[in-house]
C-alpha cells in the first residue's frame, strides 16, 4: 500500500482551499473550504484521519498570509472538528443529508473558536461576519463535498489512503 500519493493530493487539496479564498470576491466573506477537505477525509477514514488532516489544514490557515492569531489556535480547532468528524462517521453513510449536518455543526464550532478568541482581545472576527461565512460554507459545501468525499473514496479504492 503505497500512501503517497493519496497525501499528496490532501496536500494539493489543502493547499488549494486556503489560497482560493484570496481569489474570492471583495466584500464577501470566503467560505470555509479547509473545514470541507477535513470534513470528507474525516467522514470516510475517521477521527485519526480528521484530527492529522484537521492539524495540516489549520496550520496552513495559520502560515499563511494574513495568518492567524495566537499561532496554533486554528490547527487545534480543524483538529477538534476532525475527531467530531470522524466520531459521526458511522452515521453519515446512513442519509446523503448527514454529512451536511455534521459539517454545519463542525463548521459552526470552528467559527464559535474563532469568535472566542476574538472576543478576549485575540484576533478580530464580528459576529455577523463569522455568521455569513457559516452561510456561505454550507452554500459551497452542498455542491463542494460531495466531490470531496468521492476523491476520498477513489483514493481509498486505490489503496492510497
Amino acid at each position: 500500500m503505497n500512501r503517497v500519493p493519496g497525501l499528496a493530493v490532501r496536500a494539493l487539496l489543502l493547499v488549494s482551499a486556503v489560497l482560493l479564498p484570496s481569489a474570492w470576491p471583495p466584500g464577501l466573506p470566503p467560505a470555509d473550504l479547509v473545514l470541507l477537505v477535513v470534513a470528507a477525509a474525516a467522514l470516510l477514514h475517521g477521527p485519526s484521519t480528521g484530527v492529522l488532516v484537521g492539524l495540516a489544514g489549520g496550520w496552513l490557515v495559520d502560515l499563511v498570509p494574513p495568518g492567524a492569531e495566537p499561532l496554533g489556535a486554528t490547527a487545534l480547532s480543524y483538529a477538534a472538528a476532525g475527531a467530531l468528524l470522524g466520531l459521526a462517521r458511522r452515521w453519515a453513510a446512513a442519509s446523503p443529508l448527514l454529512p451536511w449536518v455534521a459539517t454545519a455543526v463542525a463548521s459552526a464550532a470552528v467559527l464559535g473558536v474563532r469568535g472566542v478568541v476574538a472576543a478576549a482581545g485575540v484576533g478580530r472576527a464580528a459576529p455577523g461576519e463569522l455568521l455569513r461565512t457559516w452561510v456561505l460554507t454550507m452554500l459551497v459545501a452542498v455542491v463542494v463535498l460531495p466531490v470531496l468525499i468521492e476523491v476520498e473514496r477513489r483514493l481509498t479504492a486505490r489503496r492510497w489512503a
